[in-house]
């Protein structure tokens, strides 16, 4: 049952998607709707789609393995609400399907906040730190 689930989720993340988050401006929940790629992280891809009050956030990235010296593959499916906050957005995200079972029905926190034409996002840990930043854009 899972196999068919990640399939879809690679398949989905790493097409060039033609969607686009319509006219509304970048920085507010609306427009995080559609596709989007980690400016650092070379094939790293996410799609955001709402649906009444919820967002569902799909993301596959290669990331960096600082202990081990490799890079790893991550891939999270999570069902998010956003709230627009001075200068950011806070997503709060439960985690529905990941790469890393250890992830599965966990809640996550996240803040994004316009950096230019790209948006930065962290991770905000149980004890209120954010990660260091991840700058995310529309796929080119």
């Amino acid at each position: 049952m899972r196999s068919p689930l990640k399939a879809t989720l690679l398949l989905l993340l790493a097409s060039p998607l033609g969607l686009q988050a319509g006219d509304t401006k970048l920085g507010t929940c609306e427009s995080a709707v559609g596709p989007w790629e980690f400016i650092v992280q070379p094939g790293g891809r996410g799609l955001m789609t709402k649906e009444g009050a919820k967002y569902h956030v799909m993301w596959v990235a290669r990331v960096a393995n600082a202990t081990a010296g490799t890079t790893e593959a991550e891939g999270t499916a999570a069902e998010c609400t956003c709230q627009a906050a001075a200068q950011k957005l806070v997503w709060k995200c439960r985690v529905s399907f990941s790469l890393r079972p250890s992830e599965i029905g966990t809640e996550q926190t996240y803040e994004w906040g316009v950096d230019g034409d790209t948006l930065k996002s962290w991770y905000v840990g149980p004890d209120g730190k954010r990660s260091d930043g991840v700058g995310i854009r529309r796929p080119k």
